[in-house]
């Protein structure tokens, strides 16, 4: 009597640091089809979809909660057998992104938690706010070439930890999009340092850290970091970082005036 046979779930063959390299890199790609038209980014969202379903298989295994989690991303939204509107559309696609970015933030925590702590700087939990006001402290401290903060919504804290620490003579710039309160004040203040320069844009909905070529993404704005909520830095991949700081400096360019030394 021939016996049924059941295929096994395919495991885990990645190493955590192959896995976290390539999750990393699909996060900075996310941020591209972020605030698109889901016709125009219809076949990236594909590619993006394919390479990482298939680091979450490599580095988590086929039954994997983490591979689970990107299925349900892939749902996200409301369905209806009869269809549903373009505007519905636009919509799913919003919230997919949305849920596929708190689908790679959890595995790429998850992946650093069983690193070493050299290794995984990146992930901090809610209440580790002073690590995270160091880590970026010691970025914008060490540069040498020019600060350019994008920012959603700062306010006058972020000038005395984060601003106040960059060396004198470094180019500083921020954009923004909420300039509130007494922003400006303290950014003229700052501005007679030299070099500084705040424009504001009701475009800028995301935060990312450009200092001497390198980048970062971070996941709340910088003010409110793992104060209540878990949160993220994580660098860009050196070979993105050209083209997605090119997006912010297109916005830049079409930004609104604020304050310049």
């Amino acid at each position: 009597m021939a016996r049924s046979s059941k295929t096994q779930p395919k495991g885990p063959d990645w190493s955590p640091e192959q896995t976290l390299r390539v999750l990393r890199q699909q996060l900075t790609n996310l941020q591209k089809l972020k605030n698109r038209n889901h016709r125009e980014a219809d076949n990236e969202e594909e590619v993006w979809k394919q390479i990482t379903e298939g680091a979450l298989i490599h580095g988590f295994g086929e039954d994997s909660h983490n591979l689970s989690h990107y299925h349900m991303a892939r749902s996200a939204g409301v369905h209806n057998l009869m269809g549903i509107s373009d505007h519905q559309r636009q919509l799913n696609f919003q919230k997919r992104i949305e849920k596929f970015e708190a689908t790679v933030v959890s595995s790429i925590a998850e992946l650093e938690s069983t690193l070493p702590e050299s290794a995984s700087k990146g992930a901090y939990a809610a209440g580790d706010e002073f690590a995270f006001y160091r880590d970026l402290k010691e970025i914008v401290a060490a540069a040498t070439q020019g600060v350019f903060i994008v920012d959603n919504y700062l306010n006058t804290e972020f000038f005395e930890l984060y601003v106040e620490p960059a060396r004198a003579g470094v180019p500083l710039r921020i954009l923004t999009d909420q300039v509130r309160g007494n922003l400006v004040a303290v950014a003229k203040m700052y501005a007679a340092r030299g070099g500084f320069e705040l424009r504001s844009s009701a475009d800028v909905h995301d935060r990312h850290v450009f200092v001497d070529g390198r980048g970062w993404m971070v996941g709340q704005s910088i003010k409110d970091a793992a104060k209540r909520k878990p949160t993220y830095m994580v660098e860009i991949g050196a070979g993105l970082v050209p083209s997605v700081q090119q997006i912010y400096e297109e916005l830049w360019a079409r930004a609104t005036l604020v304050v310049k030394s």
